[in-house]
């Protein structure tokens, strides 16, 4: 048996998060203030990639090496950054997916 940690409370009426939220109808209000945390997808990753080759292909086919190594950089680097949001994203979705909620005074553990 599972108690709150709160020291208010310490209620036995405790359940997880995630099959809680999933119980719930589509109408109720508590199905947006318990709802998973958004993961974005994969599509700004394609741009970046997309973005690096236009930069490789503007250093190989022309003169202007500096500004393809310039664009290359730059998709390189957003494919990054947008690989870490994804990851941390992805990180919060775990914790949630792994949260239990006390139905007695709402606290989330």
């Amino acid at each position: 048996m599972i108690r709150c940690p709160s020291a208010a409370c310490k209620s036995v009426n405790v359940v997880d998060l995630p099959h809680y939220w999933q119980s719930l109808p589509n109408e109720s209000p508590l199905k947006t203030r318990y709802a998973p945390p958004d993961v974005p997808g994969t599509g700004g990753c394609l741009a970046a990639l997309a973005t690096t080759a236009v930069g490789v292909f503007i250093m190989v086919r022309s003169d202007a090496i500096w500004t393809g190594l310039l664009i290359a950089a730059t998709g390189l680097l957003a494919g990054l950054l947008i690989r870490h949001n994804i990851q941390r994203a992805e990180a919060r979705l775990d914790e949630w997916n792994n949260l239990l909620l006390c139905l007695a005074c709402t606290g989330k553990f």
